[in-house]
């Protein structure tokens, strides 16, 4: 009867260790996935900071379309 038993217990051991590497796995591509959206929000971010850097530097040129001279008599 001892033996019976030892030999459940086991198994439930065993079951036990192969469910934590089920969960793990799980864990692990959750996080990993977790990352890559992170860096790619990062990215983004880097983007749109460029973006508005470049409008924020843009030139402007003034261009003379039409010259009025005065003269009083």
């Amino acid at each position: 009867m001892q033996f019976a038993e030892t030999a459940f217990s086991l198994e439930e051991k065993l079951a036990g260790q192969k469910l934590i590497k089920t969960l793990e796995s799980q864990r692990n591509a959750k996080r990993k996935a977790l990352f890559e959206a992170q860096d790619a929000v990062d990215q983004r971010r880097e983007s749109l900071i460029a973006q508005i850097e470049a409008k924020l530097t843009q030139n402007t040129n003034s261009t003379t379309v039409v010259n009025f001279r005065w003269r009083l008599a």
